[in-house]
């Protein structure tokens, strides 16, 4: 190999990693959004949203205001679902994720989400990053925990327990252990907003089909 043929094969090489997307950048994206749904934080969930920020690009700017109240009651329909899932057992996903993140607790409660894989695609254009999701529950000190109710996710996963501490068996109920999630994030070049670390965003989270794992806590001693 003479001089000239390797020196083009270093820059072809630098010019490669240049284009890669960073890995990082990804997963602080996807920490970033788990933390503005665990605090509720409608602002920030808005700057890390794909489908909002595309659609504010491709939009006029005097619908800019309509498409906020769009995507907020999306986002609020999101932690409505967690609500409604406490009466009736059983949890309805949103595309943007946000009733998953709030039924397992990620971002609190000691929950915890895993990176596992990031893989690119479209022209390094869109990124599918894969999570595991860990509950926790087995941390749970349950004879601690003050008279009251909690809600927790069970198994299959989507059923939801309704747990009344002081008076149930923790042991008679089998309860999420892991399961892992799909995020798929999107790369909008151009756009910067106050609450994203760079210029991916969040475009859908959803369980991957087949990986939830199960826990039954031990029986309560008397």
């Amino acid at each position: 190999m003479t001089i000239r043929t390797l020196r083009i094969a270093c820059l072809l090489l630098l010019l490669a990693a240049a284009c890669t997307p960073s890995v990082n950048t990804l997963q602080v994206t996807v920490d970033a959004y788990i933390s503005a749904v665990s605090l509720s934080d409608v602002g920030r969930i808005l700057d890390l949203l794909a489908p909002y920020q595309r659609a504010l690009r491709e939009e006029s700017p005097d619908r800019a205001e309509a498409i906020a109240k769009e995507f907020r009651g999306r986002i609020e329909d999101g932690f409505m679902r967690w609500e409604g899932a406490r009466p009736t057992g059983k949890l309805e996903l949103d595309p943007l994720g946000i009733a998953i993140i709030r039924g397992i607790g990620l971002g609190k409660e000691g929950a915890a989400a895993l990176p596992l894989n990031v893989r690119f695609e479209d022209g390094n254009m869109r990124g599918i990053v894969t999570t595991r999701a860990l509950t926790n529950y087995k941390s749970i000190r349950w004879d601690s925990i003050p008279t009251g109710r909690i809600y927790l996710m069970g198994f299959p996963f989507g059923k939801v327990i309704n747990f009344a501490t002081g008076y149930d068996d923790p042991s008679g109920f089998e309860l999420l252990d892991t399961v892992d999630l799909e995020w798929t994030l999107t790369r909008l070049a151009g756009v910067r907003t106050q609450g994203a670390p760079g210029d991916w965003f969040v475009e859908s989270v959803e369980p991957v089909e087949g990986t939830a794992t199960s826990w039954r806590p031990a029986a309560a001693t008397p």
